[in-house]
């Protein structure tokens, strides 16, 4: 049995043969400084300041990218509204002076023709405003005004392809819509401080001018009708005061031929009776050489109340040896007193 000395030489051994745990393990300052060290080596882009400074980097730069647009955008804004206002303004001017001398239809067509390019024009601007980005509230005002303008426009347009069955109902309906469009100019020319030009006050009083121009037409149209209508009357007098005269010329002549003093009296004037030889209406005075026919030739208006109708009477032996032609012209005035046309006087001469 080994003795006590024996076994504590063996715990002394077991112990010392003991690895020193304090030996092999780092000590805390030594692993702190290894830390900071491994850090101090990492590269740059691992670095938790370098994502922070980019995604600061990168945010600044988007926002002044977006500003820029912005700002550039409500430049190119502005100036479409002051452009577009600008234009309809000289449209309407335009019109305007078109408006003031509208006399007959074909005057007035012009003025419709520069209504309907108002319109499209406004229709475009429309169109194109609607399609701006970034609109501020000027903007925005400009498309509304563009929209109520369009529609006062639009209808004056279509009631001006009719003006002559224009009413003066469409007339109040235009005024309904010329206000709104007014309305919308005035809170967009307030608002829009770069805006400086006036829009002229004729642009919203179109159905105004609808209204004089369907009077004008009208009574032009009346004034023409008035006219052909007196036209087509003194046309029909004179060719019925022609065929009067010709019938009178006719009846004399064919008064003369059966000498009949007493017809032939109903177809002269009074004054043409006294000066007139009835002699040569006897048969004494024919038995030689008598009137056997005429002809008419020409009958000409030498005034209202005047023509003057030239014939051929033919003379002929009563034996058949000879024969010859006078020319009779006759004047044949209008007698109001009795309303009939009558022979004033006949002047004899060779034949015509």
């Amino acid at each position: 049995m080994p003795d006590k000395d024996t076994a504590d030489a063996h715990k002394n051994e077991d112990t010392n043969t003991e690895p020193d745990k304090t030996t092999e393990q780092d000590s805390p300052d030594e692993t702190t400084e290894s830390k900071k060290v491994t850090k101090k080596n990492q590269k740059f882009y691992k670095k938790r300041w370098f994502w922070a400074a980019a995604v600061l980097s990168l945010s600044g730069i988007g926002l002044a990218i977006f500003f820029a647009i912005f700002f550039s955008n409500q430049n190119s804004n502005k100036q479409a509204v002051s452009d577009g206002w600008h234009s309809i303004a000289g449209q309407v001017t335009a019109l305007e002076g078109l408006a003031g001398v509208i006399q007959d239809q074909a005057s007035f067509d012009k003025y419709n023709i520069e209504l309907k390019k108002l319109n499209t024009s406004v229709a475009d601007k429309k169109f194109n405003a609607q399609k701006l980005k970034y609109k501020s509230q000027d903007t925005e005002n400009y498309v509304e005004f563009l929209d109520s303008y369009g529609n006062y426009t639009a209808e004056s347009s279509r009631y001006a392809d009719k003006i002559i069955d224009f009413t003066d109902s469409e007339a109040d309906k235009l005024k309904d819509l010329s206000e709104i469009a007014k309305t919308s100019s005035e809170k967009l020319k307030s608002n829009a401080k770069f805006i400086v030009e006036a829009m002229p006050a004729s642009a919203f009083e179109i159905q105004a001018t609808l209204s004089e121009a369907n009077k004008t037409i009208l009574t032009g149209q009346l004034s023409v009708k008035s006219k052909q209508a007196a036209e087509q009357a003194q046309t029909a007098k004179e060719a019925a005061d022609k065929k009067a005269a010709e019938s009178t010329s006719g009846n004399y002549l064919n008064a003369f031929l059966a000498g009949n003093a007493a017809l032939i009296r109903q177809y002269m004037t009074e004054g043409y009776q006294r000066e007139y030889d009835f002699n040569q209406l006897t048969a004494e005075s024919r038995t030689v050489i008598y009137p056997a026919s005429f002809r008419i030739l020409t009958s000409q208006m030498v005034d209202a109340s005047k023509y003057k109708v030239q014939a051929n009477v033919l003379f002929k032996q009563r034996d058949g040896s000879s024969q010859y032609t006078n020319g009779n012209e006759l004047n044949i005035i209008y007698n109001a007193s009795s309303a009939k046309w009558l022979v004033d006087s006949v002047k004899e001469g060779s034949s015509f």
